[in-house]
């Protein structure tokens, strides 16, 4: 997968640059079995108010350059198959590599797998999430052996141990609390580690927009006190519209989060195969919604901290202007996948619509 840096920040920003290959709203289409060379180049990008457009062309200088989804085949005449699969994969709500393995695997687009693996510099950014969910895991099987791990390799460290009875017994031991074979353990340790990495990842891409969204009350707060906005029954509707849906997705997303905390937290008391294929299922049939509602949130919040980089930039018509034209399309889709996410976690609907 082609591995550009994207600063979703623009130049105004602070928010460290985030490589095309980990972002949630990018998708390289070098990845993609098409047969035009140009589109390979290009990829697949969200805008705020949540369309997809394809980039063939993006620097500094000459900007972006795009085109519809739907313009494929007229504007490359020679990738005719291209166009299906294009337009197939603009209509994926999220572009993270966890949802895409879900996404193309319905979509019967066959990539190579590794190429649907975070990078090497985002997994070292999760390493401070890595103690919460690894820690307690060969606590409970090592006791105070768990003591060592530090990252998320730690995991696999203590079973590379120079002392190979000391490993040995470590491997039995294991065996015997989780009734995996020996064999196998190996196996189930990638397996862990990758579903927790999926949990960190979105863990991380929410905690990445909440100073922004934090910013963004005060914006909301300062645009609502504004008389101009005070006398238009429209921008006050949209004012109460989008704040109260960024507060129910953002609040829903951290319930969510909090239900796969807890589901590692029931695995730990009852380490088994059986009960870690339940953890998976129930984590990895959530990443579809968790990616689709964690991307809208993202652009969304990007694309405004991009906008408006500090609070004093832009009057109350541009503000008004923005809100009504950027923020407010798409909320009510947003609403719908979260609730629909929730329901599949056995959480409870809200009705704020």
């Amino acid at each position: 997968m082609t591995d550009k840096s994207k600063d979703s920040k623009g130049k105004g920003g602070k928010r460290p640059p985030v490589s095309d290959k980990d972002a949630i709203d990018t998708l390289p289409l070098s990845m993609i079995p098409l047969q035009s060379t140009t589109l390979k180049s290009a990829r697949l990008i969200k805008n705020s108010r949540l369309e997809t457009a394809v980039e063939l062309h993006n620097d500094p200088i000459s900007g972006s350059l795009q085109i519809r989804p739907e313009d494929v085949a007229e504007s490359f005449p020679g990738a005719i198959g291209d166009q299906e699969i294009i337009s197939s994969l603009a209509k994926l709500h999220s572009y993270d590599v966890y949802s895409l393995r879900t996404s193309l695997k319905k979509l019967g687009i066959k990539v190579d797998n590794t190429v649907l693996e975070l990078s090497d510099a985002m997994k070292d950014q999760l390493d401070h999430y890595a103690v919460e969910f690894t820690r307690p895991l060969i606590r409970n099987i090592f006791g105070d052996g768990a003591n060592d791990i530090r990252d998320q390799d730690g995991l696999v460290k203590i079973f590379r141990d120079p002392d190979r009875v000391r490993v040995a017994q470590r491997l039995r031991l294991m065996a015997q609390k989780t009734n995996i074979p020996i064999e196998d353990i190996p196996k189930f340790l990638e397996n862990y580690n990758d579903v927790f990495l999926s949990v960190a990842y979105y863990r991380y891409s929410f905690e990445s927009v909440v100073p922004d969204i934090n910013r963004f009350w005060l914006w909301l707060g300062d645009l609502r006190s504004r008389r101009e906005v005070m006398t238009s029954p429209r921008t006050v509707a949209a004012c109460k519209k989008v704040e109260e849906s960024l507060r129910f997705l953002s609040s829903s997303i951290r319930e969510r989060l909090g239900r796969f905390r807890s589901a590692f937290e029931a695995f730990w008391e009852d380490m088994n195969p059986q009960s870690f294929d339940k953890l998976r299922r129930e984590i990895e049939d959530n990443h579809v919604g968790m990616g689709a509602v964690l991307c809208g949130l993202v652009v969304k919040m990007h694309g405004w901290s991009v906008a408006f980089p500090d609070n004093e930039v832009g009057g109350p018509a541009t503000r008004a202007q923005y809100l009504i034209s950027e923020m407010e399309p798409g909320l009510e889709q947003l609403k719908e996948m979260e609730n629909d996410a929730r329901a599949r976690i056995g959480l409870t609907l809200v009705h704020i619509f």
